[in-house]
């Protein structure tokens, strides 16, 4: 049943550092072009020690509402959705209200992490919550700092991830207008767990309680099993496809534009060959900024809405996959 949901602005923010793959090449002493031709990404943004996640997750809301027309007081929830987060208490949410001045609003702020699905994980929660009235505007944001979390002695994901935020506003619609979201599918197989994780930092293996002199250091930094990945992704997203969408007699081809977590460059050619995805509705925006965890998909569709790829009326597939194992997808009419 489709649900009352419409986006009424949105916005970004990226670092000011733009780190190329020339630059990777040179600091892990490879030969010209060896991470390009690893992981597609000519480029992305790295933060400096001043761009926290709560400042990027500020400015890209600050960048939303003034696309919308709208001032901070038109707010009454920020929901920050990311796979990151800048400290493990408080919420970053609360710390993106207050690097907004506003940490005597009193406006509700919390987070919602499902990695790289977040942001779509959101929507679905937020076009329930305007569904029940519960609230009037909500600010959706996700900000991530991939970048501290690297581990360059793997090339695959060194070579694959940037940092930045996008942020959505999104309303009930109004009486008389068309746009919705109309479902949302989520599947999680935990057999997959282990293949993207970093170990490090929660309460099994805390800061606190950790011998330094022999802990492991890798187990802090992001690993991942990029082949098993692909294996488990290739054979179970035609069947999750078909849970999400036959239910409502649609077809991939039927949606105007199809969005997909810019996980990798190979990994979304052969998901996009596997589900035939025609490349004219295909967005993809790895090359220039990597993989953003749960920024990328927001990213995408500002920048697509931003540039008029994207116009009111059309139909978006957002969709993808993250750790967990988890596949999900959410479908919208703008």
């Amino acid at each position: 049943m489709s649900s009352p949901l419409k986006i009424i602005g949105s916005g970004h923010y990226l670092p000011r550092k733009i780190f190329t793959a020339q630059e990777l090449d040179r600091k892990l002493d490879l030969s010209e072009g060896t991470s390009f031709r690893t992981s597609g990404v000519r480029q992305r943004h790295y933060v400096q020690e001043d761009e926290t996640q709560s400042f990027m997750g500020a400015r890209a809301i600050m960048a939303a509402l003034e696309n919308a027309h709208l001032s901070y007081e038109s707010l009454d929830l920020i929901l920050c959705a990311s796979g990151s987060s800048e400290q493990t208490i408080p919420c970053t949410a609360a710390l993106i209200q207050r690097e907004l001045g506003k940490s005597e609003s009193g406006t509700p702020c919390f987070d919602i992490n499902s990695t790289c699905l977040s942001f779509v994980s959101a929507m679905d929660l937020a076009a329930s919550l305007l569904t029940t009235r519960r609230y009037r505007k909500i600010a959706i944001v996700s900000t991530e700092i991939a970048s501290v979390g690297l581990n360059y002695s793997h090339l695959e994901s060194a070579s694959l991830f940037g940092d930045g935020a996008a942020a959505f506003i999104v309303e009930r619609t109004p009486a008389g207008e068309n746009s919705a979201l109309h479902f949302a599918h989520m599947e999680t197989f935990s057999s997959g767990a282990e293949y993207c994780k970093i170990e490090g930092g929660g309460t099994k293996l805390h800061p606190g309680k950790t011998d330094w002199k022999n802990v492991d250091h890798e187990k802090f930094l992001f690993t991942m099993d990029g082949r098993r990945v692909f294996r488990e992704v290739l054979s179970r997203v035609p069947v999750f496809i078909e849970h999400a969408l036959k239910p409502h007699n649609k077809k991939l081809t039927d949606f105007d534009w199809i969005i997909p977590h810019q996980a990798s460059a190979s990994g979304m050619q052969l998901v996009k060959k596997k589900l035939e995805i025609p490349t004219e509705k295909f967005v993809d925006i790895l090359e220039n900024h990597g993989n953003m965890i749960a920024a990328s998909i927001p990213l995408a569709l500002h920048l697509k809405i931003q540039d008029g790829t994207i116009r009111r009326g059309q139909s978006v597939c957002l969709f993808g996959t993250s750790a967990g194992l988890s596949i999900g997808m959410v479908t919208l009419e703008y």
